[in-house]
């Protein structure tokens, strides 16, 4: 039985406008990501990669749109969605693990109460049941005291160590598609490993679907069941 992807992209284009100017930053871009694997989008710094990640979860910065083609998951273009389709999409459906951890986590606020805001999103729970949860999920990406981790505040931690809060976050929303942008940029190689290593173990104990976007193809091959390059052909510069 042939088996159906979870996410087909095909043939998008993303357009810049600004007043009367319109730019295509990004043209053609194809792929397939089938259910339970990990496939690495990888390309050179600036190629788009980035920006095809948001297009996916329906952020896109500002005057940046999809202009051709079609995002299907699981069968449906998400293209034509609005922002509450999109929203759905996130918490239920899709998570965005972006670069910059301390982009994606408030640098002064408690670890504990940002990771509670994410778990609150999909589950109800009692208050013990949570706490619980938040300590297991902090276990479970490799931290041995994670009562320490919940009382910190992100500044006050590595970037290694918020890239792992932030995983931690992400798994907590029971994601059928983790799409991680450039997890590793600005990591020093232990922690690079380490986190590509975590993503590599979730991928099979929960039968996680993986989209890794990087641009370092070498460290990455060794995790990636298949690797897209995302060239000069797919992007207009």
């Amino acid at each position: 039985m042939e088996r159906s992807p979870l996410l087909k992209v095909e043939h998008i284009e993303v357009t810049y406008k600004q007043r009367q100017q319109r730019k295509v930053i990004i043209q053609d871009v194809s792929f397939e990501l089938y259910p339970g694997e990990m496939v690495a989008l990888t390309g050179k710094s600036g190629a788009g990669k980035s920006i095809v990640s948001h297009a996916l979860v329906g952020l896109l910065d500002k005057g940046l749109s999809v202009t051709k083609g079609q995002i299907l998951f699981e069968g449906k273009d998400i293209v034509t969605f609005d922002e509450k389709q999109f929203e759905h999409l996130r918490r239920e459906h899709m998570a965005l693990m972006i670069q910059h951890s301390l982009n994606g986590l408030a640098p002064a606020r408690l670890v504990k109460k940002q990771m509670l805001e994410t778990i609150r999103q999909r589950r109800p729970c009692s208050k013990k049941e949570l706490e619980q949860l938040l300590l297991n999920l902090l276990n479970d990406v490799g931290f041995k005291e994670p009562e320490q981790i919940l009382e910190s505040y992100p500044f006050e931690l590595s970037g290694g160590m918020r890239q792992r809060v932030l995983l931690a976050m992400m798994l907590s929303l029971q994601p059928k598609i983790l799409i991680a942008d450039e997890p590793t940029t600005a990591l020093d190689l232990v922690n690079r490993e380490r986190i590509l290593g975590l993503l590599k173990q979730f991928q099979h104990r929960l039968g996680l679907t993986v989209l890794l976007i990087s641009h370092d193809e070498n460290s990455i091959k060794k995790y990636a069941d298949r690797v897209i390059h995302m060239d000069e052909g797919g992007v207009l510069l």
